[in-house]
């Protein structure tokens, strides 16, 4: 069965889209376009390089996700290092080193623009971004061309580092383009689940995979400016917005369970609990896709986008 599959942000509790990618394969699904925000967008970029699951567990359980939280020069600086790198930089990490991480990994799959995944006309990749400068969503690369800037060519690692930044943890992105340049940064900032992104052209059913949305620290009776900081930065990878999602749109999701002792943002993972995301994912989407009207509901889920698209149309 042909299916779009969308990816919401979560930092690093989005290693479990990997179990979650591993079910779908085992059960036969064939994933024709990929969206996503934040650490969505890295596995949505993978999947759509060629990498089958297996490959992408292996990348995991090998990757040192440290190297992530790289410090900025001023960063680096004793004592009020951070809060200095937090005003000169507009972040306390740099987020050049995920760029190069996942430029060389789809190179191997001989992708690294947007072009390499365009068949017929249309990109199988999107992916959320935030242009802080304009304040409006982006979505790539559809929308560069309002910056005068050629979609196929743009790098999709850079685009994925754009959806990635959290603000304040990383420092953003400065878009450059012929009239002046724009600051962007984590696409999770104004739409961190984009279930949507598909329905405009949808030729199959999208499915949806979510992260349970997690208390914040307030709600858990934790003050302070630590905390506020902390749940600052966690609206951004991991907002509750299953309110906020359309009924239809709940049939077609997928959400993943996980240890809330793991942190968005705990980039020191052991094996361990690499392994156990990944797992968490697995189980849950086997669930879902064992439910007797899962598939029911979501083509007729499907149905109604399809009539929706075409008396648009008319």
């Amino acid at each position: 069965m042909k299916i779009d599959l969308i990816f919401e942000g979560g930092g690093v509790l989005g290693l479990s889209f990997i179990g979650a990618y591993k079910s779908l394969f085992n059960q036969g699904f064939d994933i024709e376009r990929c969206g996503g925000t934040s650490a969505g967008s890295i596995i949505a970029s993978l999947i759509m390089a060629g990498y089958l699951p297996d490959e992408l567990e292996t990348i995991i359980m090998n990757t040192d996700f440290n190297k992530f939280t790289k410090k900025t020069k001023t960063g680096k600086l004793p004592l009020l290092g951070r809060w200095i790198s937090l005003f000169t930089n507009n972040g306390l990490y740099d987020s050049r080193y995920l760029e190069e991480w996942l430029n060389d990994l789809l190179k191997v799959k001989g992708i690294e623009s947007f072009g390499d995944v365009y068949r017929n006309g249309n990109t199988k990749l999107k992916i959320i971004a935030s242009d802080v400068t304009k304040r409006k969503m982006l979505v790539l690369p559809d929308d560069l061309v309002d910056y005068g800037i050629n979609p196929k060519t743009f790098s999709i690692a850079k685009a994925v580092r754009m959806s990635c930044n959290i603000p304040l943890y990383f420092t953003p992105v400065k878009l450059e383009y012929e009239k002046g340049s724009s600051l962007i940064v984590d696409g999770g900032l104004l739409s961190s689940y984009p279930i949507w992104l598909f329905d405009e052209d949808s030729k199959w059913p999208t499915i949806g995979l979510k992260i349970r949305d997690v208390m914040s620290n307030s709600y858990n009776g934790k003050d302070g400016f630590y905390s506020y900081i902390k749940d600052l930065i966690d609206t951004t990878t991991n907002r509750d917005e299953t309110n906020f999602i359309k009924n239809e749109d709940l049939v077609r999701t997928i959400i993943i369970d996980y240890n809330e002792k793991i942190d968005t943002k705990d980039f020191t993972l052991s094996n361990t609990q690499i392994k156990e995301l990944y797992t968490n994912g697995f189980n849950c989407t086997e669930n879902y896709l064992n439910h007797e009207t899962f598939l029911k509901d979501l083509k007729i889920n499907w149905s109604k986008i399809v009539r929706e698209q075409l008396s648009r149309k008319n």
